[in-house]
């Protein structure tokens, strides 16, 4: 059964590239994802459970990534099975960039072995189609909410490297020589050791530095009047 299709989402091919590879991202956009673990040269266990039919049950196999070509395409074979069938698929996924957007196109063979059989193709493709749906609107909103981009203007500073790095639309510069707050950001462990975390607790710290020195002058202000006058 033949499976292709495209989606559009709103990031960089780097940043989408870096999605589909991270752990923690896939964990958080598949659906019913109950395991994944890396075995090595690419190749990861899984357990997956599907809610919806025809296909609902527990499945579990292996996925192997290979012909990587950052950040531009990769194939992806899935060999796993459940108590329903055994199951096998390839695929060729490709980013290609358009505007600030990254068009993903995935074309590919699955075969569903009995279930194949069993169940009329439209209604497996139909299936299919949503749980696809499903993955690309939960990827796009991760990337909507926790995007991070690291741009490759890279720049030296009086010797020292600076690099610009965008979150959510905001540009930050993060690098050079720390200062107190880094030291004491990165010793509470408040960015999870992430560079660009890091950078916004500073920078949230100096602002609430910066406000809360305003508002004690602003109490000094109203304090010493009240003195004078009741000296006087």
């Amino acid at each position: 059964m033949d499976i292709e299709g495209t989606y559009t989402l709103q990031a960089a091919p780097e940043e989408v590239w870096n999605s589909l590879m991270d752990f923690q991202t896939l964990r958080q956009t598949i659906s019913g994802l109950e395991r994944l673990e890396a075995l090595g040269n690419n190749t990861f266990a899984f357990t997956l459970h599907i809610k919806h039919a025809p296909l609902r049950g527990t499945y579990t196999g292996q996925v192997q990534v290979d012909d990587l070509h950052y950040p531009s395409s990769f194939r992806m074979t899935v060999d796993g099975e459940s108590q329903q069938s055994n199951i096998q698929g390839v695929w060729d996924i490709h980013l290609t960039p358009h505007d600030q957007n990254t068009v993903i196109s995935y074309q590919g063979v699955l075969n569903l072995g009995k279930l194949s059989g069993l169940i009329p193709a439209p209604l497996l493709k139909g299936t299919l189609k949503v749980l696809i749906q499903q993955f690309f609107t939960s990827l796009a909103e991760q990337l909507r909410t926790t995007s991070r981009v690291y741009l490759s203007s890279t720049e030296e500073n009086n010797g020292l490297v600076v690099e610009n790095i965008a979150h959510n639309g905001q540009s930050v510069d993060v690098g050079g020589k720390p200062t107190p707050l880094h030291t004491l950001v990165h010793t509470l462990k408040l960015g999870d050791s992430d560079p660009l975390l890091e950078e916004q607790w500073v920078s949230r710290l100096r602002r609430f530095g910066t406000i809360s020195i305003l508002l004690l002058l602003v109490w000094v202000g109203t304090r010493i009047p009240r003195r004078l006058f009741s000296q006087d």
